[in-house]
């Protein structure tokens, strides 16, 4: 009689264990179905696939110049360095002279207009692009790129913006100098590849400030130029690289 009891509490051990052997598989069965949740499917899927996912870079907005456009054709672009609060259109005419004396809206002032040397490419595709402007004593037009002389105020003003009716550019500042309206800082033509490397380590030798971006022949140029009054002839000249 003890033995039976025996056999049949053992039984029902036995019968016991399977039971939960067969719920626990059941329960893992039914979790390797579902699906994973959010935190698990990123740990497992970044690594390989954040490269694809990642965001695009911002884009430079582009400028409406149908209203500048439309008062004068010889618009092809517009400046901006809020660091010294500089915003103008850009003109570009048949010769150096006319804006000396006009402004952007073909109207006659001293003040003249902000524009690009004539001989220059007006797509600013070229090695190197020269903008002309007065230097009012009121900070207008190219009165206050004197303040980039300045350390201080260079080491704080790195970058601007150039505007034109199909691209929008960013200005990197690299360099300011004291000059000569005669001096090197102010040739645009270059035949070679070798004759841009030369002209780039002539005026490294020349500047008051510079920052050290690794500018090449290959980058294209920007030279912004007003009169300066230290000695007869002297020009303050601004220099960046047009960036995408």
């Amino acid at each position: 009689m003890k033995q039976g009891k025996s056999f049949i509490a053992g039984g029902t051990i036995l019968l016991t264990l399977a039971a939960l052997a067969l719920t626990a598989f059941a329960w893992q069965h039914w979790l390797d179905g579902q699906e994973p949740t959010a935190a698990s499917e990123q740990t497992r899927t970044l690594p390989e696939t954040a490269s694809e996912t990642a965001p695009p870079g911002p884009t430079m907005p582009l400028m409406d110049f149908s209203a500048l456009l439309a008062q004068n054709p010889d618009v092809i672009g517009r400046i901006v360095i809020e660091g010294i609060g500089l915003d103008y259109p850009i003109v570009q005419g048949k010769d150096n002279s006319y804006y000396l004396t006009h402004t952007a809206e073909r109207k006659p002032d001293e003040r003249g207009a902000l524009f690009l040397d004539y001989r220059i490419n007006g797509d600013f595709s070229d090695f190197k692009s020269i903008i002309y402007g007065h230097h009012k004593s009121n900070g207008e037009m190219f009165g206050k790129l004197k303040h980039l002389r300045r350390q201080e105020t260079f080491d704080e003003v790195a970058e601007g913006v150039l505007y034109t009716p199909e691209r929008t550019y960013r200005l990197e500042i690299f360099a300011s100098a004291l000059t000569l309206a005669t001096s090197e800082f102010y040739h645009f033509v270059f035949l070679t590849p070798g004759s841009r490397e030369e002209h780039l380590a002539a005026l490294l030798e020349q500047l008051v400030c510079y920052r050290d971006l690794g500018v090449t022949a290959e980058d294209r140029l920007l030279v912004l130029s007003t009169c300066s009054y230290e000695f007869k002839n002297a020009r303050t000249v601004i220099l960046a690289r047009i960036a995408e």
